[in-house]
């Protein structure tokens, strides 16, 4: 697979948001690095990680309007 391939699949996830749940909406770089770790180990590889950080903000801005 590819990294966009990847990226769309792990955005057909619930992973994003509840990382953004679990945290409530607020998180630090250990958290992210510890969420990327999570994400690799999951197998979605290659991925690029600017673009996780973009639907994980999205994701932030569901959470925080909703």
């Amino acid at each position: 697979m590819t990294a966009q391939e990847n990226l769309a699949k792990l955005k057909k996830t619930s992973i994003l948001m509840n990382f953004v749940k679990k945290n409530n909406g607020a998180w630090g770089h250990d958290q992210w690095e510890t969420l990327c770790e999570a994400i690799s180990s999951k197998g979605y590889k290659p991925i690029d990680f600017d673009q996780v950080g973009v639907a994980l903000e999205e994701k932030k801005s569901k959470f925080l309007n909703a």
